[in-house]
């Protein structure tokens, strides 16, 4: 029999995270590497003044992991895998809408442009950076929430989708926002979800969006909005408690945070079932093979 913290089937059982993802354990403050068989690699704290660690986004080449906290309201870039600071932006425990502060941050994320976008979600605003953390320029209007032509409602994620547009999920309005590097909307796309969190475009040319609720689901849609797939299964051992974010893998897995349940899980699309599973279900810890409200993860290229 399988041990638990390792749930992996016969058919994936050589790589079901392809080269390995990083998990922000936002609980436990620290990032955390999986190799691609799902094998721990390493374990990085996180400095000061990081406290929950919401999100990891690592940079080309892997060297730079960029980091959200929107319990105090920074965001910034660490050495990867030393975990030194290299840059912050924000306030410490001082959240707003003045010059340098942030209200409620999430998803600090590369773009190909080679700015890095941040969804400010109190503050109804995408803002994007240089790498080195120096603001370029502010999409939508501050403080100003709206589902429309230039404006953002309660962003939670900007993600890239090519090399000038950006997915936005808004969550007051449910929807997925597609607008330009101007802030220009270009369309808005209604999700089948109570709480969008993140929109990832697959390998394979898709969008995966979760559903940060409970019970909790990740769909797949096209970009004209239609439902592919969803997967939100009913079963006590099964069912989802405020997953975060998903990935499509280039093995056509999704791998996914289970937020409230403490694991990362990898599922088979075609079968709907589980084939990986990091974390103890429902035990939070941090011991080797536990996480503690992991709620963010990113792979490793």
């Amino acid at each position: 029999m399988l041990p638990l913290l390792g749930l992996l089937s016969l058919a994936w059982a050589k790589d079901p995270l392809d080269k390995g993802v990083v998990i922000a354990d936002a609980g436990n403050h620290r990032l955390v590497e999986l190799a691609g068989e799902g094998r721990l690699v390493r374990v990085v704290p996180l400095p000061r003044p990081f406290r929950y660690t919401d999100d990891v986004f690592l940079a080309p080449g892997g060297s730079v992991a960029y980091i959200t906290d929107p319990e105090v309201d920074v965001v910034g870039a660490v050495g990867y895998p030393a975990g030194r600071l290299l840059w912050l932006y924000g306030r410490p425990g001082h959240p707003g809408a003045g010059p340098g502060q942030l209200d409620n941050p999430d998803d600090l994320v590369p773009l190909p442009s080679g700015l890095l976008a941040l969804a400010d979600i109190r503050n109804c605003r995408i803002l994007l950076f240089s790498r080195e953390g120096k603001l370029q320029k502010v999409l939508g209007r501050t403080g100003v929430c709206r589902n429309a032509d230039g404006f953002f409602n309660k962003p939670n994620g900007a993600f890239p989708l090519g090399k000038d547009r950006l997915l936005v999920t808004e969550i007051a309005g449910h929807d997925l926002a597609v607008v330009d590097l101007q802030g220009h909307r270009l369309a808005t796309i209604s999700l089948p979800v109570h709480y969008p969190s993140d929109a990832n475009l697959t390998p394979w040319g898709t969008v995966l969006v979760v559903d940060w609720w409970s019970p909790g689901a990740v769909v797949e849609v096209d970009l004209k909005g239609h439902l592919l797939w969803r997967y939100a299964p009913e079963g006590k051992e099964e069912h989802l408690n405020h997953p975060s974010v998903a990935l499509g893998l280039r093995n056509g897995l999704v791998v996914f945070t289970d937020d409230w349940r403490h694991r990362v899980l990898v599922v088979d699309r075609k079968e709907n079932r589980v084939v990986f599973q990091y974390g103890r279900t429902d035990t939070p810890g941090s011991d080797p093979g536990f996480l503690r409200y992991p709620d963010g993860l990113d792979l490793i290229r």
